[in-house]
């Protein structure tokens, strides 16, 4: 485990941590520090993903989505984009699901609100806050898509966060839970949130 990693670790978990190799130590680790440690190997892996995306196709463009969503390097299933609600929430601008035309049965489907067709710039950025949620599901946050988004379109997160809010914005999309700060009334987005 390198040494930054470890700094991190020992911040968020309140101990030292055992190099991943020692399966012995990784059991004695409390339910809190395993955790911490799966995060940070999450979040390392999102950016790592992202980095490579981002050497592919870096500028993303409208364009250049069909390719991206179909490369296994970079997206675990094939995916064809959607205009339209599919089972997407008020609080959503998009919601992936099972593409049920694919014959592999592996494909997956990203409905994304019909708005979007008009603002291919926005199907960009909807598209890379949503490519952790196709590839690992329930398991990532708001906070992921955004890690994994920004580094995918070369962005530091405020400014993808930013450009995020604005798309929601314009598209309707409502606050999930109003009391909370966030986008216009506030309120998370994440299409697999419910």
């Amino acid at each position: 485990m390198n040494e930054d990693r470890r700094k991190e670790f020992e911040t968020s978990a309140g101990s030292a941590v055992p190099e991943p190799a020692d399966a012995a130590a990784l059991r004695r680790l409390s339910a809190e520090q395993l955790e911490a440690l799966g995060q940070t190997s999450l979040r390392e892996h999102l950016r790592a993903q992202a980095v490579v995306a981002h050497a592919r196709y870096a500028p993303l463009t409208a364009e250049k989505l069909p390719t991206f969503l179909r490369d296994p390097d970079c997206v675990r299933y094939p995916v064809r984009l959607v205009f339209e609600f599919g089972e997407m929430a008020a609080h959503q601008f998009a919601e992936p699901g099972m593409d049920f035309r694919d014959p592999t049965g592996q494909g997956r489907v990203l409905y994304l609100r019909p708005c979007l067709r008009e603002r291919p710039e926005w199907v960009v950025l909807a598209v890379a806050y949503m490519i952790p949620v196709i590839n690992y599901g329930p398991v990532i946050t708001d906070e992921h898509c955004l890690l994994y988004g920004a580094t995918l379109l070369g962005l530091m997160e405020e400014e993808f966060y930013r450009r995020v809010c604005e798309m929601a914005d314009g598209c309707g999309v409502e606050a999930r839970w109003p009391e909370q700060p966030g986008c216009g009334a506030g309120g998370t987005f994440r299409g697999s949130m419910r």
